[in-house]
């Protein structure tokens, strides 16, 4: 197994092509990738987690089989045929909130994929999340290509439990804005079963593109921009 299909990881996420989304997507046979991308454009569309049943093959080929592949993988994965988790976007409410602009809201399943659905999609939009340590709602917004954030010192702290697992398990419940480092840090100390790093903003930032920017990339009306200034 190489690593785009092990468990993705703290260490293989802050490393470019190392098992990230992106890379584990570009491993795929064009076929599987293409419906892979379908999935990612329902959420897209109607903001609300596609059935299997409502999705078409892009080439007529057996959906079964590209979604075990996905499965394997850990990009997509499926709750009696509803899709509930298809990184970055989420079947089920987290928390983490995206109004990208002229679109449905999505729910994204950590921060670092909140920040990952304007930067995949070329498209400006607002991030409603909150301190997981005391409730303090965190807003960030990318406008014109650059990121505004509310509180202006928010992080975001990036931690995994010690088990593996698919990245929705033992990843993304971890991976969360505080409104300021103190209080990341403080929140990992508190947890002894997580392991993790606080990142600054341009840092998280920069993650979340490598690790999304190329999901739909070439895609027809999407305009998945390069590298975007941050700013408090």
């Amino acid at each position: 197994m190489n690593s785009a299909e092990g468990p993705l990881r703290v260490t293989s996420l802050c490393e470019t092509g190392r098992g990230g989304v992106a890379a584990r997507q570009a491993g795929l046979t064009t076929t599987t990738r293409q419906v892979h991308r379908t999935v990612l454009r329902a959420f897209l569309a109607t903001g609300q987690a596609p059935h299997r049943d409502d999705l078409v093959h892009p080439e007529g080929g057996d959906l079964a089989e590209a979604f075990s592949r996905l499965d394997e993988v850990d990009l997509v994965h499926l709750d009696d045929g509803c899709v509930a988790v298809a990184y970055p976007f989420s079947g089920v409410p987290t928390g983490h909130v995206v109004r990208l602009a002229g679109g449905a809201p999505v729910h994204a399943m950590c921060a670092l994929d909140a920040l990952g659905i304007p930067l995949m999609t070329g498209r400006d939009g607002v991030i409603e999340s909150a301190d997981p340590g005391d409730g303090r709602p965190v807003r960030v917004e990318r406008r014109g290509g650059t990121w505004y954030w509310s509180p202006e010192q928010t992080v975001i702290l990036l931690a995994q439990t010690r088990g593996c697992g698919p990245a929705a398990d033992c990843l993304c419940p971890a991976i969360a804005f505080h409104w300021k480092r103190e209080r990341a840090e403080a929140y990992l100390r508190s947890h002894p079963e997580l392991t993790g790093l606080v990142l600054d903003q341009a840092r998280a930032v920069e993650i979340a593109e490598w690790s999304f920017g190329p999901l739909l990339a070439g895609e027809r009306g999407l305009d998945v921009s390069p590298r975007t200034e941050v700013r408090a």
